[in-house]
């Protein structure tokens, strides 16, 4: 008997470290593979680039330098999207004379290569490292301002960690990847991932640079409250902005794209 209920624990347990491993391979990342190309996607102003990472491995950007003056935005897109979509809801930025700088992650909008955090992140600080000579005019730090949406403010955060800048617009953030997949899978997440955690409040400890935090109240795949804990324990100059009807994906009809272009406005002169 204690055999049998000895093999039914280990046989448990291996089948519930196969299915965390399945969900860090397999859940995390699930981009739109679509290409497409800037002026597809209605931005006539943006062109795509490729460039080496810190491993070599090639990979592309859309980028467009800003107007004198004004700021550009280092952005980096959430989960179940592509770089198409991504870009084209902060058109209107552009059309203000504002730049943008949005990578197109290893497995996502049509480019190859294993999606991964570290992946992730060496790309972002390669982007951003190059990006002066992609762009062919120089932007200095205190224009530059870094924007994750969701999944992509793991990647913001990391880079405000690692890169200056003039700020950090956090969108649709959480404090902590797990946590929903602990309340998608109802099971204690937070414990049993080892890898592609993307636990944003540890990278942000210590930095500085002043956030704005955006999130919709409606919001049931990054919670709010979630957001809040992020923003109780970052330091600095920060901002919270709730949206009572907002919800995940939707910040910009009510109101954040003119949130953002104003907190900006207020930091790059």
């Amino acid at each position: 008997m204690l055999l049998s209920l000895a093999a039914t624990v280990v046989v448990g347990a291996v089948a519930l470290l196969a299915m965390v491993a399945w969900i860090q391979r397999t859940q995390i990342y699930d981009f739109d593979h679509t290409t497409s190309t800037p002026a597809a996607a209605g931005l006539p102003t943006v062109r795509a680039v490729r460039f080496r990472s810190e491993d070599g491995h090639e990979i592309a950007a859309w980028i467009a330098p800003p107007a004198a003056g004004k700021p550009l935005l280092l952005s980096f897109h959430g989960n179940f999207a592509n770089v198409a979509g991504s870009a084209a809801r902060l058109g209107p930025l552009l059309e203000r004379g504002h730049g943008l700088a949005m990578l197109l992650y290893r497995g996502s909008s049509g480019e190859g290569g294993e999606p991964s955090e570290a992946n992730f992140a060496a790309d972002a600080r390669a982007l951003y490292d190059q990006l002066d000579a992609l762009l062919g005019v120089v932007v200095p730090p205190e224009r530059r301002v870094l924007h994750g949406f969701s999944l992509g403010s793991s990647v913001a955060a990391g880079l405000a960690k690692d890169r200056p800048a003039t700020g950090l617009v956090l969108e649709a953030t959480f404090d902590r990847c797990c946590r929903y997949y602990a309340q998608r899978f109802h099971l204690p997440m937070c414990w049993l991932m080892w890898r592609e955690r993307h636990d944003v409040v540890d990278k942000l400890v210590g930095v500085t640079v002043p956030k704005l935090f955006l999130h919709g109240a409606k919001d049931q795949a990054a919670r709010e409250p979630w957001a809040r804990d992020l923003f109780a324990a970052c330091v600095g100059d920060k901002q919270f902005v709730s949206y009572p009807n907002g919800d995940h994906a939707d910040l910009m009809q009510h109101g954040a794209l003119d949130d953002m272009a104003t907190w900006m406005a207020m930091r790059v002169r």
